[in-house]
């Protein structure tokens, strides 16, 4: 299914987007991102239901791992904070055990440890995305560091309107899914098929 999405609405968007960049046209490009934010976060839901339900679950039934936590609801989170909490359970825990609670510990502010975390989560990112692509540009560096501020902005938010509030959680949906995912995905394609010629622009 993520396949099909990608060929059949993700890739056609993307190369539509091209002549727009290009061009700089701010609307077309702010239409295609829309555009593309629907196909990305299915394939984005698409990939989390395979990967931290299916296969960890199944890999843990062979293995007889019992720690099962692999994600919690981040789909409700009030704030940018608590879904990099829950969604990604292992990973979180890693980096809190071995980043955060160390630099705490060596008497550095724990704003220094969550600054340290998201700072090798940011290099990790872009490494994950740039070398497959071939196009080491800092988008997903930037777009990892840029969740500093945004937590910044809706802690507050979550707190001034109460924890049932879904003010957060619209903000959150928002910047990440429809705005923060597909961007990123059409600044690395610009990117790469500026990079290979053989790829001709529309």
């Amino acid at each position: 299914m993520m396949y099909v999405l990608t060929e059949q609405y993700a890739k056609p968007t993307l190369a539509n987007s091209l002549k727009a960049l290009e061009e700089n046209n701010f609307v077309v490009i702010v239409e295609r991102v829309l555009k593309l934010s629907t196909t990305a976060v299915v394939i984005w839901l698409l990939m989390f239901y395979a990967l931290f339900h299916a296969y960890l679950n199944a890999l843990s039934e062979v293995l007889r791992f019992g720690d099962r936590t692999f994600y919690l609801a981040w789909w409700n989170s009030g704030n940018l904070a608590t879904y990099w909490r829950l969604w990604n359970r292992p990973v979180y825990l890693f980096f809190k055990r071995h980043v955060y609670l160390p630099s705490v510990r060596c008497g550095l502010p724990p704003y220094v440890g969550q600054l340290l975390v998201f700072l090798i989560s940011a290099v990790l990112h872009e490494y994950m995305v740039g070398i497959p692509t071939h196009s080491v540009n800092g988008f997903a560096f930037w777009g990892m560091l840029g969740q500093i501020p945004l937590i910044a902005v809706t802690k507050p938010l979550e707190k001034w309107r109460g924890k049932g509030s879904a003010l957060g959680n619209t903000i959150f949906w928002i910047t990440f899914c429809v705005v923060g995912q597909p961007t990123i995905a059409l600044m690395y394609y610009y990117q790469w098929t500026t990079t290979h010629r053989h790829i001709e622009l529309p």
